[in-house]
């Protein structure tokens, strides 16, 4: 029975819209609308960090050093 619930759940699509939702909270903090937004990791201090598109640079969040995307 559990199991039978679990494949149930499992073929159903997502209770919440995730990208949509990060990209209205993007949108609101870079006060611009943002299509497209990427996460990426800085190879120096491991902070994952994200860049709004298109973007030729973004500055990491910890160590501020400057990464061409």
């Amino acid at each position: 029975m559990l199991l039978e619930q679990l494949v149930e759940k499992a073929a159903q699509g997502p209770e919440y819209d995730w990208d949509s939702y990060y990209r209205w909270l993007f949108s609101k903090y870079a006060g611009r609308e943002v299509t497209d937004f990427k996460f990426w990791q800085c190879e120096k201090c491991l902070t994952v960090n994200v860049v709004f598109l298109p973007a030729r640079y973004c500055k990491c969040r910890g160590c501020q050093i400057l990464f061409l995307m």
